[in-house]
């Protein structure tokens, strides 16, 4: 087994703060509202800050409806090699509650604009790396034809709702999440029936949208529900057909079937769910528990999910990007996890994940990891949270590379200065933050020699600080830094640390 330096620091500093911090007095915070674990607003921000918030008021005009807009201006200043300054801005406009007969009329609007000048370094662009910008605007001829070279606009939403105003009938035109069970992202229409509260059908059809390739594709589906409150069941059916207008052999049928339990008896709240979708000739699975044990604060969570027949026939682009299936593929992982409430500021948790390819090392590798994290509130100060957390993973050899074993650690903090100021700082290490991303690896994949793959050290190491200051209750600025140093990009000479400030504006009324 191989340790690197840099672990061993990790773990003999994890190991002296968990020695430091039981011996601290207690505060007048508690981890624990009866048997929920309690962490502020910004616990979600570590490591990929959200930065636009999205409850406010909005502005009422009776009857007529409720409007509430926001805007945000961004701003990411990488430094490196050479200086990158992406800029972003930021639109949320959605109204509400317009009476239209017995319905209601809502529209919605979000919308993006961003500016990068995209310097290179050396001979290579490293955008292909950190972010979507570059794919968008190199790779999909619409957004190259309405953008100039270095702006690129992203309409996420932009649609007309007509809930009930015809009735039991709900109808979605323009821009549109399918908010059921497949969650794709559509230029269309969308119509929802809902004859009875046992039952609801949708029925769309539109062009599916993607910011990262050219698609030339339609689709047309179906969605249907059978929520049963009363036993706390619900069953999820849907179709969507693919039709690739330049290509028929990459016309894609997607099928899906889900089941939701929930379970509630002293002294077990649980959630229990399994899917089945058949993608083209791929059938993929996934099965997951989750359990609260009242008064014994314990929680614990199992999963399965894999793919378990090799798609030999080609697919949709969309179907491929979306769904993430990577040709021959056939495998298997799972995980579990259990938390423990020790006392009212101390949890402790542990798990373990694996996966175990039945063919190809393809995408993914093979690979067990142990995690595990202790959690601790208010022993450092008042409205301080403090996670601690340990991973050891070990991924095996492939033909192009080299097996790794190691243990790393790290930590992440919030701290709650009041109701208007909160800050967060931590240290994390991923695993194969790159190797996941279509978008990232963007120009790797399709250049193989150009990186000596028995070279690359798949972990990326992240540090980072931030805070928030909420002047007014439409309001709120963010500022964070995060350094990254990227095994991968150091050994294949590429870029090796990037030091990126954040800013972020939010308004919303």
């Amino acid at each position: 087994m191989k340790y690197s330096t840099k672990s061993f620091v990790y773990a003999r500093w994890l190991f002296a703060c968990i020695a430091v911090l039981l011996f601290l007095s207690y505060a007048d915070v508690y981890a624990y509202k009866g048997d929920a674990f309690i962490t502020p607003d910004s616990w979600n921000r570590h490591i990929t800050s959200n930065g636009v918030r999205s409850s406010i008021n909005g502005i009422s005009f009776g009857d007529t409806g409720l409007l509430k807009m926001g805007y945000t201006t961004r701003i990411k200043l990488r430094f490196s090699d050479e200086t990158d300054y992406p800029i972003y801005q930021y639109a949320r406009v959605r109204l509400s509650g317009v009476q239209v007969g017995e319905g209601e009329f809502i529209l919605n609007l979000n919308m993006r604009g961003a500016y990068d000048n995209a310097p290179s370094i050396g001979d290579r662009v490293y955008h292909r790396f950190y972010d979507g910008l570059y794919a968008s605007r190199n790779y999909n001829e619409y957004t190259r034809s309405i953008n100039n070279e270095d702006g690129d606009l992203r309409i996420y939403q932009g649609n007309m709702e007509f809930k009930n105003v015809i009735p039991i009938t709900d109808i979605s035109l323009g821009r549109i999440y399918l908010a059921q069970i497949d969650g794709y992202k559509v230029d269309g229409a969308n119509i929802k029936v809902t004859p009875s509260e046992y039952f609801n059908i949708n029925v769309y059809y539109g062009l599916p949208v993607s910011y990262y390739s050219n698609l030339d594709t339609q689709v047309v589906g179906t969605n249907m529900e059978i929520p049963i409150e009363s036993s706390g069941t619900r069953l999820k059916f849907a179709y969507s057909y693919f039709i690739q207008n330049n290509d028929s052999s990459l016309n894609t049928h997607v099928a899906r079937a889900r089941l939701d339990q929930t379970l509630s008896f002293e002294p077990l709240d649980a959630t229990i769910y399994a899917e089945g979708d058949l993608i083209g000739r791929a059938f993929v699975y996934e099965a997951g528990f989750d359990s609260d044990i009242h008064a014994s604060k314990t929680n614990i969570s199992l999963y399965v999910n894999g793919q378990a027949t090799v798609n030999n026939n080609p697919i949709n682009n969309y179907v491929s990007l979306y769904e993430g299936l990577l040709g021959t593929s056939e495998y298997v992982m799972g995980g579990g996890k259990i938390t423990q409430g020790i006392i009212d500021k101390l949890l402790i948790g542990v798990g373990y994940e694996g996966r175990y390819n039945f063919k190809d090392y393809y995408g993914d590798r093979d690979y067990h990891r142990v995690f595990g994290n202790i959690d601790l509130v208010g022993l450092i100060h008042r409205n301080n949270y403090l996670s601690l957390i340990v991973d050891y993973y070990n991924v095996p050899e492939t033909r192009y590379q080299n097996g790794t074993s190691r243990v790393v650690g790290g930590f992440r903090m919030t701290q709650v200065f009041s109701e208007k100021v909160e800050a967060w700082m931590g240290v994390n290490v991923q695993n194969f933050q790159y190797r996941n991303s279509p978008v990232r690896m963007n120009g790797m994949i399709n250049n193989f020699d150009f990186i000596n793959q028995r070279w690359n050290d798949e972990n990326t190491t992240l540090a980072y600080i931030g805070a928030v200051y909420k002047p007014v209750d439409w309001c709120a600025l963010q500022l964070e830094y995060v350094f990254e140093y990227a095994d991968l990009f150091k050994n294949a000479d590429l870029q090796p640390d990037v030091h990126t400030v954040e800013m972020w504006a939010n308004f919303l009324f």
